[in-house]
Parts: structure tokens; C-alpha cells; sequence
């Protein structure tokens, strides 16, 4: 997933690139972000191209395990990425819920605004055993894993527990 940054180096150069063009790049693999295989929830979080990876976990949840996406974006029009596709996911049962966020506009809306007001959900899954993965900027990540403090705080749980447990993944950049 790219997107187009004004001015931006890499992205003008990979949305320049023409059918039977070829670039010279190289991947940076982050093994440990993955679903795994339990059937426990997974509260996927991520804003931006952050939801690439994320869309793809929705793609391939053929067994339906319960996915609650919390997608953050800057304009609906034309940042809500794989939209088209979210209302056949949910028919199909691969995503129970989607939570989205725009932060540009009269109410900016991010990521972590999203989860403090779905905050008893949110710690239910959470104390539930869910999963959690991000996945996106380092700003938006910072921020959620405040609001995940704030959440979790009266469980007696922190993200740094969650990611000793396996349970808190990032893939920020």
C-alpha cells in the first residue's frame, strides 16, 4: 500500500511507476508481527497505509476468528482504504467490527479517541485474551498505547504486559 505524499521521495517515485517497470528495493521482515494461530480476538489498530497489513489479516481470516479494526484516516474520500471492500468482509464474517477515526475535518477523530470510547469493549476483549496489533505511524502508536494505558489501568494491566505475554504488537514506522 503506498500513497502519494506532496513532496514526498519515495512515494512519487513507486506511484510513478508504470506497468513493467521495476524497482530496486529491499523488504524489512517483523516476524513477530502475526496473528498466530489462536482462536483468541484480535483488535487490530492502524491509520493510514498502516491498514495494508491489516486488511490483508481481515483477507485471509477464513476461519473467522472475531477481528475488531480500529481504523484511523484523514479524509473519507479518499483515505479510507479497502472501504469498498469492509461490507463484504463483515458479511462473510472475517471482521465483527469496524471502528474508523478521520482526523481532518470540524471533529478530529484519531485512533486512540476511537478505542477510549469504545474503552469497556476494548478492555473486555482485551482481559478476554484478545491480541492486539498496530500498525502505522510511530505518533499514532504512541498514542494508542496511551489509551491502552488508560483503558487497561483499573484491569491492573499495562501494554508492557501485554507485549511480554505475546499479546501487544507494533509494526510502526
Amino acid at each position: 500500500m503506498v500513497k502519494k505524499h506532496p513532496g514526498g521521495l519515495c512515494s512519487g517515485q513507486l506511484t510513478a511507476l508504470e506497468p513493467g517497470d521495476t524497482v530496486s528495493a529491499f523488504l524489512r521482515p517483523n516476524p513477530g508481527f502475526r496473528p498466530g494461530r489462536s482462536r483468541a480476538p484480535l483488535i487490530l489498530i492502524g491509520a493510514g497505509t498502516g491498514i495494508g497489513p491489516l486488511a490483508g489479516f481481515v483477507r485471509g481470516n477464513t476461519r473467522r476468528r472475531p477481528i475488531h479494526l480500529f481504523f484511523g484516516m484523514r479524509h473519507p474520500d479518499s483515505d479510507f482504504f479497502y472501504g469498498e471492500e469492509f461490507p463484504g468482509w463483515q458479511d462473510e464474517g472475517r471482521v465483527s467490527r469496524l471502528v474508523t477515526a478521520v482526523s481532518r475535518g470540524a471533529r478530529p477523530h484519531y485512533v486512540q479517541d476511537a478505542l477510549r470510547s469504545e474503552a469497556t469493549q476494548v478492555a473486555e476483549l482485551i482481559r478476554n485474551g484478545a491480541r492486539v496489533m498496530v500498525c502505522g505511524g510511530r505518533d499514532m502508536a504512541a498514542g494508542v498505547a496511551e489509551a491502552l494505558a488508560e483503558i487497561l489501568a483499573p484491569a491492573g494491566l499495562t501494554p508492557a504486559v501485554l507485549k511480554a505475554e505475546g499479546r501487544y504488537v507494533e509494526d510502526v514506522y
